[in-house]
């Protein structure tokens, strides 16, 4: 994701106090800057979060292939990042390294703070000799990250600290875009104006994608209903819904849509209980065969989740249930796309960070509503072609 914390007056007077406390320190010393008017042959991406923030980073990705089809795009990320764009053109160079604050547990314990492994990374970004780095994660970890790559250009956004690690600084303005126009508004120093036709695009083989319909043939007897996948997880607990309601989709999308349904399994297990339900199969999937199943299948149910990001940027239309997070800045972007959530929620977004004992944004979405969404959605997609 591209930020983890809502702008307010405050905390920008915060950053700016830490900014200019550090900005003095004799360590900043800069790499040389790379004349605006130069164009650049080398680009740094970061996104080392999760599954899903990686999707959303293909947008930019396509776009430097566009517009510098001559430079070395490089993307720093989490090692799924490899498999996950395998086959994809957009970037040259993957460099894999999972930093310890992106975890979800532990991330402040000292041991996982390997320094012997982080010199050696940077002594590597700093061999590839990087023109410009691109980060939309208003983090000052990010800032430091670029900053020790000596990437010559270092464009970043106007909050959450290390502004003064930056040579090109985008403003952040009211914060109600799209995380995927957060990445495209870093083109804007370069002198591009973001096109909004860019979007994340993941690629899948005409072999993957025959494996999967056989894997489906196989697991799920034809019909003349539509094929829809169920996918119950997600990696935060309080973005996930309970596996029963879940079922009670599966029993209804059977019941009432004649639907060949197939529930994708999750690591954590909460696809358990949807087991239940007689003559639905159960898939237990890697990455790769993940993408391709998501690329033949009529529709995707799922919560806020990396494989509702995977299944946009394959072209299959979503069902998404949202709780703590808002849909406008992470949300499906697709015509055919829905998201069922709690309208009105004051403590959205909570970051993950339920200020309750259970959370009432995931709770208070109804199998119905969502039954109902889905049969409104499933009735567009019978009039019109999927893309």
């Amino acid at each position: 994701m591209a930020q983890t914390r809502t702008i307010t007056t405050k905390k920008r007077a915060a950053f700016a106090l830490l900014d200019a406390a550090l900005r003095p320190n004799p360590f900043w010393r800069p790499p040389p800057a790379l004349p605006p008017s130069e164009s650049p042959g080398s680009f740094l991406v970061v996104e080392p979060w999760g599954l899903g923030d990686v999707v959303l980073s293909t947008a930019l990705l396509a776009a430097l292939r566009e517009y510098f089809p001559a430079a070395r795009v490089t993307l720093l990320a989490k090692p799924y990042a490899r498999e996950l764009l395998a086959h994809s053109e957009s970037v040259d160079e993957i460099v894999e390294f999972d930093f310890p604050w992106t975890s979800f547990t532990d991330k402040y314990s000292p041991g996982r703070y390997k320094l012997g492994e982080m010199q050696k990374l940077f002594r590597y970004l700093r061999e590839l000799k990087l023109d410009v780095s691109l980060d939309a994660r208003r983090d000052a970890r990010s800032n430091v990250l670029t900053y020790l790559s000596g990437a010559r250009r270092r464009i970043g956004y106007d909050f959450g600290g290390g502004v003064h690690l930056l040579t090109d600084v985008v403003r952040s303005g009211n914060q109600n875009d799209h995380k995927i126009l957060d990445w495209l508004n870093l083109l804007r120093p370069l002198g591009i104006d973001p096109d909004l036709a860019h979007c994340p695009k993941l690629v899948v083989t005409p072999a993957e994608l025959q494996r999967a319909r056989e894997m489906i043939a196989g697991a799920a007897p034809a019909g003349a209903g539509p094929l829809v996948a169920v996918h119950p997880g997600a990696s935060k607990e309080v973005r996930r819904w309970e596996s029963s309601r879940f079922a009670a989709v599966v029993a209804g999308l059977r019941a009432a849509h004649d639907a060949r349904v197939v529930v994708i399994d999750d690591p954590e297990g909460h696809a358990s209980s949807i087991a239940g339900v007689e003559g639905v199969p159960r898939l237990r999937l890697g990455m790769r065969e993940l993408m391709a199943v998501l690329a033949v299948v009529d529709l995707l149910v799922c919560s806020d989740s990396g494989p509702m990001h995977v299944a946009g940027a394959v072209g299959t239309p979503v069902t998404a249930l949202f709780g703590p997070q808002r849909a406008e800045w992470y949300g499906p972007r697709g015509g055919h796309d829905r998201v069922v959530h709690v309208a009105e929620m004051p403590c959205r977004p909570c970051f993950d960070a339920c200020i309750y004992t259970s959370a009432h944004c995931m709770a208070g979405i109804s199998a119905h509503n969502v039954l109902a969404t889905i049969g409104e959605q499933l009735s567009q997609l019978s009039r019109s072609s999927r893309p």
